[in-house]
């Protein structure tokens, strides 16, 4: 279902890092990780979480030490069904690897569209980030004196009309056509 993407490059990494956003994604939905061993381009973990009834949550761990041109410190999250964890990865080496090469934290609620899908034999044509069903307490990474110093973003995989959709209305006009955000996860839908 995935296509090969080429390696991250080796960029260097950030050496203000500190404990606050491994603490975050080790602690976030209150549920203990379950880890890949692969790494994304060798520094990025990838985790997975799965709330009670819920979808099965990909979270990354380093990103958050490359480099960006604004500063921002940032985590990714994707929402898949346990079947397509492949999907998620890839949406996320997607993303770490648009980090690294250009060093831009990809923007809330606007569509990145792909003139192909994403995956083999899929309708799945963009990738938006935006905030995640949780709230607060899981898109914000909190220091010390409980200030913000970063994000966990969420990547929603839409196909080209839902991502015309929500380009031209935002993400909860495309999530009240779908149904609901269960409705978006399967990466199958509109083939």
């Amino acid at each position: 279902m995935t296509e090969e993407l080429p390696e991250i490059p080796d960029v260097p990494l950030r050496d203000d890092a500190d404990d606050f956003f491994p603490t975050h994604v080790y602690e976030a939905l209150g549920i203990d990780p379950r880890g890949y061993a692969e790494r994304i381009g060798g520094a990025v973990m990838v985790v997975a979480k799965q709330p009670e009834g819920g979808p099965l949550v990909m979270m990354t761990s380093g990103v958050s030490r490359l480099p960006t041109e604004s500063g921002e410190r940032v985590e990714l999250a994707v929402e898949v069904s346990e079947d397509q964890q492949g999907a998620g990865w890839v949406a996320l080496e997607i993303v770490c690897n648009d980090i690294a090469m250009n060093r831009r934290v990809p923007p809330v609620g606007v569509p990145w569209v792909n003139s192909e899908p994403i995956f083999t034999d899929t309708a799945i044509t963009a990738i938006m980030v935006t905030e995640s069903r949780w709230g607060a307490e899981f898109d914000e990474v909190r220091g010390e004196h409980g200030e913000i110093v970063g994000h966990v973003r969420t990547l929603r995989l839409l196909t080209g009309a839902e991502a015309e959709l929500a380009a031209a209305e935002g993400f909860a006009a495309v999530v009240d056509q779908a149904g609901s955000l269960d409705a978006l996860i399967d990466v199958e839908r509109g083939k």
